[in-house]
């Protein structure tokens, strides 16, 4: 049996000006997950 999602993106793009940093991205998270992203610098 499927639970919904309680936070669902899809098909996220992020451009600074010229800059593409985020390209495509998909992130499901479920209740009681826990998600964490971490930066090159730890932050």
């Amino acid at each position: 049996m499927a639970v919904d999602p309680l936070i669902e993106l899809r098909d996220v793009n992020k451009h600074f000006g010229e800059l593409h940093v985020l390209q495509d991205i998909n992130l499901t998270v479920g209740r009681g997950e826990v998600v964490v992203v971490i930066g090159p610098s730890g932050s």
